[in-house]
C-alpha cells in the first residue's frame, strides 16, 4: 500500500507478524486521522446547533448570569494583575506547544518519508492544529460555537491515546527494530513519546484557560 510503504507488518489492522497490536500502518492512515475527521464532525453539528439558537435569548440570559454571578459580590476577589499574568502566560504557553507539536509532525513525517515508509494520512493532524489554535485565538469565533472547548480537549485526549497505542506496537516490535535506516524504531518511539506529552498538556491548559 503506498499510503505506508515498506513496512513489513502489512496494513492490517492486526499485524501479522507480532500478536495482539494493531499495524502502523493501520494506525498512521485510519487511527491518527480519524481523531481529526471526528473533531470536525463534533465541530460541525455544534455549528449547526448555534445557528438554530436565539441570539437576543442567549444575550439576554448571559447577561442576567453575569450580573447575579456569586463572584460580582465576593468579599474577596482575586488580584487582577495576577490573574492577567497567569492567563498570558498559560496562554502563551499553549500556542508555543501548538507550534511545537508542529514541528514534531513535520519530523515525523519527513523522517519516514526519508526511510520509504510512507506517511500515511499523518498530515491531518495538522488540520487538527490549525482548526483548535484557531478556535482558541477567536474564543470559538467569538462565542458562535458552544461547546468547542471540550470538543477540543476530546480531540488532545483521542490523539494522546492513539499516539500510545502506537508506542506500544513499537515497543512490542523492538527498538531495535530498522536499525541503521535513516529512521530507527527507538527514535520513531522518543518523537511519539514527546508528542504523546505535549497533548497531555495541551488537554490540561484547554480545560485551565478561559473561553475569552
Amino acid at each position: 500500500m503506498t499510503l505506508c510503504a515498506n513496512r513489513p507488518e502489512g496494513f492490517g489492522p492486526f499485524s501479522h507478524r507480532y500478536a495482539r497490536i494493531l499495524t502502523s500502518c493501520f494506525l498512521d492512515t485510519v487511527l491518527v486521522p480519524l481523531c481529526t475527521w471526528l473533531y470536525l464532525f463534533a465541530l460541525t453539528i455544534i455549528l449547526a446547533l448555534a445557528r438554530r439558537r436565539r441570539g437576543p435569548t442567549t444575550t439576554s440570559i448571559f447577561g442576567r448570569v453575569g450580573k447575579n454571578t456569586p463572584e460580582d459580590t465576593s468579599n474577596d476577589p482575586p488580584n487582577p494583575r495576577t490573574t492577567r499574568k497567569l492567563h498570558l502566560t498559560s496562554t502563551i504557553l499553549y500556542y508555543l506547544l501548538i507550534l511545537a507539536q508542529t514541528l514534531m509532525c513535520i519530523l515525523e513525517i519527513v523522517r519516514l518519508s526519508l526511510a520509504h515508509l510512507g506517511i500515511g494520512l499523518l498530515p491531518f493532524t495538522f488540520v487538527t492544529l490549525l482548526v483548535a489554535a484557531t478556535l482558541r485565538f477567536t474564543s470559538g469565533l467569538e462565542g458562535r460555537l458552544v461547546g468547542w472547548k471540550w470538543a477540543t480537549v476530546g480531540v488532545w485526549a483521542a490523539l494522546a491515546v492513539v499516539n500510545g497505542v502506537k508506542i506500544a506496537e513499537e515497543v512490542k516490535e523492538g527498538t531495535g527494530t530498522r536499525k541503521g535506516s535513516k529512521y530507527p524504531e527507538a527514535d520513531e518511539i522518543t518523537d511519539v513519546s514527546v508528542m504523546i506529552g505535549v497533548y497531555v498538556v495541551l488537554g490540561i491548559l484547554e480545560i485551565v484557560l478561559p473561553k475569552t
